[in-house]
């Protein structure tokens, strides 16, 4: 994958949607997995705790054999973001993850001209400080916990090259996305009892039976 390609056209490369990551991003894909991180867990520091402790330990199974990552930050608004992105990139700073995010590409709601999505990528090495920093990130934006970065989109951690999405929406729950099964598999396998139960049939379907 050619580093200097802009982020959508990488991502319609690798996963076939030219308009960025579609929301709910878990139905937009076969190979899909959706993981419950916080459970019923009420207490705000014990959530916290396990919901970082699950998303951690899948994200290391998931990216064990990865090269090269990708940060995936999708910014929503009806302004220029210059200022809210100095403001989520400090805080990102502040977190751990000091890698910087590229300029954007520009997407726009069909359903209103004047909404648009500006995407910033950032490439990383499979760090794991970093894939920590943003999956705190991500986990903390909804909890009173801190630090947490208020402006920031939330941020999928992407392998372009082995077609691999992890994206931890907040702390109830987390999409994991491969193009094929395979990858997903043992995840699955080794994960099962996290998976979200609301969405369980749907994946049963697809990874418990080997289905190609």
């Amino acid at each position: 994958m050619m580093l200097e390609a802009s982020i959508l056209r990488r991502i319609e490369t690798a996963f076939g949607h030219d308009r960025g990551f579609p929301q709910p991003t878990f139905y937009a894909f076969a190979n899909a997995l959706r993981f419950d991180l916080g459970g019923d867990v009420e207490a705000v520091g014990t959530r916290f705790l396990q919901a970082f402790d699950r998303a951690r330990a899948i994200a290391r199974a998931l990216f064990a054999n990865s090269g090269m990552l990708t940060a995936v930050a999708p910014h929503y608004g009806y302004d220029w973001p210059a200022r809210h992105r100095a403001r989520w990139q400090d805080t990102l700073n502040e977190l751990g993850f000091t890698m910087p995010f590229d300029g954007c590409d520009r997407t726009r709601a069909d359903d209103d001209p004047e909404l648009f999505c500006d995407w910033y990528s950032a490439d990383f090495g499979n760090d794991l400080v970093l894939i920590d920093a943003l999956l705190w990130a991500n986990i903390a934006r909804e909890l009173g916990v801190t630090p947490k970065a208020r402006w920031l989109p939330r941020v999928f951690i992407v392998d372009f090259e082995r077609r691999l999405i992890l994206f931890a929406y907040d702390d109830r729950g987390m999409d994991v996305i491969a193009m094929a099964r395979e990858p997903l598999q043992p995840i699955y396998d080794q994960f099962g009892d996290w998976l979200l139960d609301y969405d369980r049939a749907r994946m049963d379907e697809r990874f418990a039976a080997r289905v190609d």
